[in-house]
């Protein structure tokens, strides 16, 4: 089960796997759609995103360095807050993997780029496909997969930044036309759509289970690899929207851009390097992470124990390793848009994201000891403030995520939601609490 997976991470592994879930849709896919919402502005637009995600992030970060666990967000939020409300936490994340479909359709976009003719839907699901396969013979192996492929897609964004950085038309960044052309709203929208391209680095607390150090790393992980992707994204942002008409690249890929400005062999090796390369890290950081906190939930009773079954020769679960791979599948192969996914997905990821923040500021209060032993140093009243801060933050991008989500999503989202509550309200639970079983991590506080 879950408490047997072997601890075999590293700060590099960890960090790769950190920076390949946030370096994906978010520069290769998302830069149009953000051009589109706030024109010239778009770099700010990141640069806040990053600001607002690793104010987000650092409660969780905390919490990694004082609790470590496999399933990590789904146990830090059934240790503080209770069993019922931890499982809610994890239904919704459930459903936010349906995001993996925005990773393969872009890969499948950019193959496309190169030849064309590609089928999108299926090169979508093969590339799922691919990385299933990976993942299923061990998350050690998908690390190491994963940092080869990171260094490709740095050096395929530099690429882009030193051929392109000094073709900007600079004056274009002024005036409340060029950078607002849609007001605040726009602006504003944009900050939702580029998070992201900016968050999903906390993610990696899933692992602590399986990292050597996780304590340590944890928390230099999520923030180091936010920070790193920021930088990328604001200059490879600046080049995307400065050197060409608006028009010609709202809405489009980045690929639109790179054609323009590359010679033509450097141009293959930009969508070979960096566009499938960013989304396949962001697939395959997806695969290495989502199983875990499902793993605790099916040891706690919520979920039937069967599916959580470890191959013995890989030590991985290849029954959720597959349901993992039918729900990124099938709104691929229904047909659904891009956009419908991101602002479907992504109005359910800001509401299960406060969670963990109101488990972070109960921390102090309800796990005394586990507060004072964090590696991570926060005073209570610091880490309250970042949580009321992160709270906010997510109510706002919410609000703007959702209003963008037409009768039909709405409906999904809700029914979704009270399916959930009934099932969380009417499910027997073990009296004493599965918040008390000492199995959620590599250690038991």
């Amino acid at each position: 089960m879950s408490r047997s997976l072997n601890r075999t991470l590293n700060f590099t592994d960890v960090f790769a796997l950190a920076l390949g879930q946030i370096i994906g849709s978010g520069i290769m896919v998302l830069v149009g759609i953000g051009i589109e919402l706030t024109a010239y502005a778009i770099p700010f637009a990141f640069m806040l995103s990053a600001l607002l995600s690793i104010i987000k992030q650092i409660p969780v970060a905390f919490m990694g360095s004082a609790m470590p666990a496999t399933g990590g967000l789904y146990v830090y939020c059934k240790r503080v807050l209770g069993p019922r409300l931890g499982f809610f936490y994890l239904s919704v994340l459930l459903i936010t993997h349906i995001l993996i479909a925005l990773f393969a359709l872009g890969f499948a976009e950019y193959a496309a780029a190169l030849i064309p003719g590609l089928n999108i839907r299926y090169v979508a699901a093969g590339i799922l496909l691919v990385f299933f396969c990976v993942n299923l013979v061990g998350v050690k192996p998908a690390a190491i997969l994963q940092k080869y492929m990171i260094v490709f897609l740095l050096i395929g964004l530099s690429t882009l930044i030193f051929f392109g950085i000094l073709e900007v038309d600079y004056a274009q960044f002024s005036g409340r036309e060029a950078l607002l052309p849609n007001g605040w709203y726009g602006f504003g929208l944009a900050c939702v759509v580029l998070s992201f391209s900016t968050g999903g680095a906390q993610y990696v607390s899933e692992l602590g289970g399986e990292m050597e150090n996780p304590e340590r790393d944890l928390p230099r992980a999520i923030i180091y690899s936010t920070l790193v992707a920021a930088v990328f994204f604001a200059l490879v942002s600046i080049v995307a929207v400065g050197v060409l008409p608006v028009d010609q690249t709202a809405g489009k890929p980045l690929s639109e851009v790179a054609r323009a400005i590359l010679p033509p062999a450097v141009y293959v090796a930009f969508v070979v390097g960096a566009g499938l390369f960013a989304l396949a890290t962001s697939i395959n950081s997806t695969f290495s992470w989502a199983t875990k906190s499902v793993l605790i939930a099916c040891d706690d009773g919520w979920l039937p124990k069967g599916i959580a079954v470890i191959n013995t020769r890989f030590n991985t679960p290849h029954l959720l390793l597959s349901f993992l791979l039918v729900l990124g599948a099938a709104p691929i192969l229904m047909g659904w848009q891009l956009r419908y996914i991101i602002m479907l997905g992504g109005g359910l990821v800001f509401i299960y994201d406060i969670i963990p923040l109101i488990a972070a500021f109960r921390l102090p209060d309800q796990l005394p000891a586990v507060f004072a032993r964090a590696q991570m140093r926060l005073s209570a009243a610091q880490l309250k403030g970042f949580c009321l801060l992160g709270m906010l933050i997510l109510l706002g991008q919410g609000a703007l995520s959702f209003s963008d989500i037409d009768r039909t999503g709405w409906a999904l989202v809700l029914a979704y939601l009270i399916l959930i509550g009934l099932y969380v309200r009417l499910k027997p639970i073990d009296p004493d609490g599965s918040k008390n079983k000492p199995q959620d991590g590599p250690e038991s506080p």
